[in-house]
């Protein structure tokens, strides 16, 4: 099985049942994570969490982290008011995000986020099986040649995870985003 250290930087989320915000908080201390939680609470759309059984979330923890050379990563633990974590997500920005960048600076970047994609992609796979529902617009973008990528494992029993990339042709955009959540 691939190594999830080497993408999530000695995490060990994939593998909670009954993961609880003081676990959390502790590995985010330990990773030196900046803590941006908000002060208000911020709701997740039903396409990232569907939130079958009605859990009332409380207000976000939000941390924040370097992963060089590429990338801001952002993971935001929302959470019921018995400190049960039900969905994690994380959101992968451009590190050397800039106003102008050179074709050949963008095109790099955009191979780094086409790179942690496939990674990210492989690893679900091996965790969670195959995907449920897979749309890849990358392949023919839209007009102006943005896409948006997404890739969905659902399962009855277990983790469920959605794993969707944001682009466009050129590299001056990426971004890519995972939410996980128990069914």
């Amino acid at each position: 099985m691939r190594n999830f250290k080497k993408v999530f930087q000695n995490e060990r989320v994939f593998n909670y049942e009954n993961l609880n915000l003081n676990y959390v908080l502790e590995l985010e201390k330990k990773l030196k994570s900046e803590d941006i939680s908000p002060s208000y609470r911020i709701g997740l759309g039903e396409g990232i969490y569907p939130n079958k059984n009605n859990h009332k979330l409380e207000i976000s923890r939000n941390f924040k982290r370097i992963i060089k050379p590429n990338f801001s990563l952002e993971v935001d633990y929302h959470f019921t008011k018995d400190s049960t974590i039900r969905v994690i997500m994380y959101e992968w920005n451009d590190l050397k995000r800039k106003s102008f960048k050179s074709e050949n600076e963008n095109l790099k970047t955009k191979k780094a986020f086409e790179k942690k994609f496939t990674e990210l992609t492989e690893m679900l796979t091996e965790k969670y099986g195959e995907p449920t529902i897979s749309e890849i617009e990358s392949e023919n973008p839209k007009d102006g040649g943005t896409y948006r990528d997404g890739i969905k494992w659902l399962n009855k029993n277990g983790m469920n995870a959605y794993l969707f990339a944001f682009g466009n042709t050129k590299g001056s955009y990426n971004q890519i985003r995972l939410s996980i959540y128990p069914n």
